[in-house]
């Protein structure tokens, strides 16, 4: 049998793992979180979702058990994210308004799952068996200070991943359903302390994600749970854990599923779409060309530890890591479904075998990652900064053009907070690529502080000098004033006709539409007023105000149409009785 200095890959010192002082570490992931949640309106992908916790927190109890958008059911996924939404617009939406109350609990719920990856990797660390080796002289790091660095790299690696930034910065179920799989993690890794306290964490994990994802993906949890439960570093505790670990795990989403069961309609839509079928080969082209991007630069580290502690393959790290890995594989596999779902599930498993990968690189390789970094976001940056001086000035001419084409009719305004802000973290970004080059730390979160730094300029640039033109391409605010401005406020029945989810939540919010729940049959209730669209109506065009349209064998006349920059060619109608 080979030696554990045979098949340990890492050879480090003291120096290797200095720590990153924690006043940079909380101010890069305030700049991390917060751009994308503030100075914007509500934006399609995001506007189911929003729109079921705002009916949830507006509604009866029973919305709190049926997921819906003012009456529409939805059914993709639990209702967990929603719940937390609806009750951080309970609690703040009075003084902060209910989209502002909706992305507070985002932001909660993102610095919640820094947290918990941290606090996951750290507890893997400091465990004897992934110990760098003993060097002849002395002078390696103490566990403690190991454990630190791992998960030091784990947050930075989380920061810098752009699936993850691009699905937990809006009021969509992204940043609830990686932060259960977070808490999922922290519990399983504190559990190989015999901490009595695992198993809860480990169970309210298990609910949540029960609550949170497909059913079939939470399935998968289940039987991974069960796995790790009976492997050899748990195998001591598991009766003293799986009792309670299955019991809040299993116990509370069948609670849901039983209570929302009685509601026969809700439910069998709701089981319709928990299915299984082979992935399409369009579906497969799918995935592949976006698993690489969304999970850049976790993939490539993730390889390099699995090769260079396949020896070891099965200490706690590596099975963690792999069987978060093969579960969401095998979902996407058996249903080929809710591909924005699975790729994010991809990324708990990564983030645990990145950080140990990155300790294992040499200086020349982990060189690699910064230079890449290094020209990537000073790119993306000068193009941010391209485009908003083309906004003002008009040139250069081709930016000028991209952004007529792309956003008609905006109008450049000038505010003086975004603009400083835009302009500190640009000036931060030098200052950290001066010290990059200059110090040449040997610490070993180095390697991914450009790429983490990086990243979060680039957010914060578009969240400030970009985003008026993204929101005017994708706020759905000036359609619902403008439709609010034309419906009377005396209005108490509008029914929704083949209308999308995002739009109806969107109207629900910004003009106070009363829909009608959509189980009610168009003959039992006749309201004055129908929301619909022009391809529901089969309309090549947007119709003139006042002319008359013939349906459901009754006249009615057009009294409101508005559309987004981005859906010049999905045009909403208002239908007013003749």
């Amino acid at each position: 049998m080979k030696s554990n200095q045979t098949t340990n890959p890492l050879r480090l010192n003291q120096q290797d793992t200095s720590r990153l002082p924690y006043r940079y570490f909380i101010l890069l992931a305030i700049a991390y979180i917060l751009p994308g949640l503030i100075w914007r309106g509500l934006w399609r992908q995001e506007a189911e979702s929003f729109g079921v916790m705002l009916t949830m927190a507006q509604g009866a109890n029973i919305d709190w058990l049926l997921p819906n958008v003012a009456g529409a059911y939805v059914f993709d996924n639990g209702p967990l994210p929603y719940w937390i939404g609806g009750i951080f617009i309970k609690i703040f939406g009075g003084f902060l308004g209910a989209f502002s109350a909706a992305q507070l609990a985002i932001f909660c719920q993102d610095a919640l799952s820094m947290v918990l990856l941290w606090q996951a990797v750290f507890r893997l660390g400091i465990l004897p068996d992934l110990q760098p080796q003993r060097l002849a002289f002395g002078g390696e790091p103490a566990p403690h200070d190991y454990g630190h660095m791992l998960a030091d790299s784990a947050v930075l690696l989380f920061i810098a991943t752009l699936g993850i930034a691009a699905h937990t910065h809006d009021t969509s179920n992204g940043a609830t359903q990686l932060m259960v799989c977070m808490l999922w993690l922290f519990g399983a890794t504190r559990a190989l302390g015999a901490s009595n306290s695992a198993r809860w964490f480990w169970g309210l994990g298990l609910a949540g994600i029960g609550l949170s994802v497909p059913f079939a993906l939470y399935i998968g949890f289940v039987l991974i749970t069960l796995a790790v439960l009976f492997f050899t570093h748990w195998r001591e505790q598991s009766l003293h854990n799986m009792p309670l670990v299955l019991l809040l795990g299993a116990g509370l989403p069948l609670t849901w599923v039983t209570n929302m069961s009685q509601y026969g309609e809700f439910y069998a839509n709701w089981l319709s779409i928990q299915h299984f079928a082979p992935i399409s080969k369009a579906n497969v082209g799918f995935f592949l060309r976006n698993i690489f991007v969304f999970t850049w630069p976790l993939w490539p580290l993730a390889i390099v530890c699995i090769w260079r502690w396949r020896a070891q393959w099965s200490n706690p790290m590596m099975l963690l890591g792999i069987l978060l890995i093969l579960m969401p594989t095998l979902h996407l596999a058996l249903t080929g479904q809710r591909f924005v779902t699975t790729l994010l599930i991809f990324t708990p498993g990564l983030l645990i075998l990145a950080p140990f990968g990155l300790a294992t690189l040499n200086r020349g390789r982990a060189n690699i990652i910064d230079w890449f970094s290094l020209i990537t976001f000073s790119l993306l940056a000068a193009a941010i900064w391209m485009l908003w001086e083309a906004a003002w000035l008009g040139y250069p001419t081709f930016a000028k053009n991209i952004i007529d084409k792309f956003a008609p009719n905006f109008t450049p305004t000038f505010k003086w907070l975004p603009f400083l802000f835009a302009s500190i973290v640009s000036f931060a970004w030098a200052f950290l690529l001066h010290w990059r080059i200059r110090f040449e730390p040997r610490a070993i979160w180095k390697s991914v502080m450009l790429s983490s730094g990086g990243l979060v300029m680039v957010w914060v640039l578009l969240a400030t000098l970009a985003m008026p033109f993204v929101d005017h391409t994708r706020s759905y605010e000036k359609v619902g004033k403008s439709l609010a401005s034309k419906l009377p406020t005396q209005t108490t029945c509008v029914r929704a006709y083949k209308l999308p989810n995002e739009a109806r939540a969107a109207m629900y919010y910004y003009a106070n539409v009363p829909f009608i729940p959509n189980q009610s049959a168009f003959t039992h209730v006749q309201c004055p007023y129908i929301l619909t669209t022009n391809q529901a109506l089969n309309l090549p065009k947007i119709p003139d105000a006042n002319i008359k349209i013939t349906f459901m064998e009754r006249t009615w006349r057009v009294a409101w149409s508005g559309e987004r920059v981005s859906e010049r060619k999905k045009s909403l109608i208002l239908l007013r009785i003749d």
